[in-house]
């Protein structure tokens, strides 16, 4: 048996990566292309045994002070228990990055530690092999810290299994149904709205920028750059989903009209009743009830006959989100809501439909990605990713080793005196 730590071909990695149990978007040959036009330089390396690979990374590095970083976002693609095949993969990595004018090596998997439920309580046992693993090759570990990020992937993520799903005689009943009941009553009013989703081609990134950008501001963080969308568009290509939810302000008139005079006739079907029968309470409680479900449509048409003056044209845009496919994931990845529009639950009909996707592709696992990792109910993200009853994972930090040891040294304590 003999093993080589090789350069390995787009299809050779994608058919690799495309079956491992790990395999993210940031494990792809696609990554690897968007990395390379955002500055980075990229090798697909891997393990290979008689022809056959057996782990692999997409690799890539940058210039920083005193050398090269390498990183390994998402991977390595390997058996952490397997102690003696992270040490071939972890040489073959260092002897690259050495050749490479490499500064230190940092290594972010796509493993979990633990898994958690809504209340944040832990379920089953945590799985240690991966620090275990990595720091007997010669890695420091720093956990996975608990709070936002927009600059890496995140520490924590709240994931859906959608295995019995694809297993229902009627998925998209299933898929429905399997939702948690803020879900379940948020996508029923978005069917009453409707609220129409559109999968968004190149020429439309200019309005997604907009949309990102807008929430970027109001919610203070930092948005990626119309380059950053249209590189993915080009590199993932149909795996990329772009999408848009609208309202057609004309149309959810119209409906909230005609929702508004059958309830109208009704209170006037009820008004004869009591007449006939004062003291029936139930009569009147129900008279009540539509009369109250009456001056909702009302209101619900003024405030959308507002909106439409406002915005000067019948459709808009009132949410939007990119998500990427892989062979077992879809995952959610950037989003923008317009404020003025939150009212008409956009985001639970974007969602909805990036589902719909992952079942008619046989996608087994939905991932929302990023939470805080807090569940005393101060994220509201989590709460909106809860309406969709998945659970929270916990993935198992960063590891890093140095290449050149003296100049890395040198570098760390340049890097804590400058306080970074």
């Amino acid at each position: 048996m003999t093993r080589s730590f090789e350069q390995l071909t787009e299809a050779q990695f994608d058919d690799f990566a495309q079956g491992h149990q790990a395999g993210s978007y940031l494990q792809t040959s696609a990554q690897a292309r968007l990395l390379a036009r955002r500055g980075w330089q990229t090798a697909l390396v891997g393990l290979v045994e008689d022809a056959t690979v057996v782990a692999a990374a997409v690799l890539a590095w940058i210039p920083v002070r005193m050398g090269n970083l390498f990183q390994i976002d998402g991977g390595m693609l390997i058996d952490y228990s397997n102690q003696t095949l992270v040490n071939e993969f972890v040489a073959g990595v260092e002897k690259f990055a050495k050749s490479h004018n490499g500064l230190f090596l940092r290594v972010v998997p796509n493993e979990i530690y633990r898994r958690y439920d809504n209340e944040g309580v832990q379920i089953g046992a945590a799985n240690e092999a991966p620090m275990t693993t990595l720091t007997t090759a010669g890695f420091k570990h720093t956990p996975a810290p608990k709070g936002w990020t927009t600059n890496a992937s995140p520490s924590w993520q709240y994931v859906k299994d959608l295995t019995p799903v694809l297993a229902a005689d009627d998925a998209d009943k299933a898929l429905r149904q399997s939702f948690a009941k803020d879900g379940k009553y948020y996508l029923k009013k978005t069917d009453q709205f409707g609220i129409k989703l559109r999968r968004l081609g190149r020429e439309d990134l200019t309005d997604f920028k907009a949309l990102t950008q807008h929430t970027a501001d109001r919610l203070d963080y930092h948005d990626k750059d119309l380059e950053f969308y249209q590189i993915v568009f080009d590199e993932f290509e149909d795996d990329a989903y772009f999408v848009f939810a609208e309202m057609d302000f004309p149309a959810y008139i119209a409906g909230q009209e005609a929702a508004r005079d059958h309830l109208a006739e009704v209170v006037a079907d009820l008004d004869a009743r009591i007449a006939e029968k004062p003291n029936y309470k139930k009569l009147q409680r129900q008279r009540a009830e539509y009369a109250d479900q009456h001056k909702q449509h009302e209101k619900r048409i003024a405030q959308a006959q507002v909106e439409r003056e406002k915005a000067g044209q019948d459709v808009v845009v009132i949410a939007g989100s990119l998500f990427l496919a892989t062979a077992n994931e879809m995952i959610y990845l950037y989003s923008g809501t317009y404020d003025e529009y939150k009212n008409f639950y956009g985001p639970y009909a974007v969602q909805e439909y990036a589902f719909k996707q992952a079942v008619a592709r046989h996608i087994p696992h939905y991932n929302f990605y990023g939470i805080s990792g807090v569940f005393d109910g101060s994220d509201g993200v989590l709460g909106f990713k809860q309406g969709f009853a998945g659970f929270a994972e916990e993935k198992v930090g960063t590891f890093v080793k140095p290449i050149n040891g003296p100049k890395y040294a040198i570098y760390s304590l340049l890097k804590k005196l400058m306080g970074r």
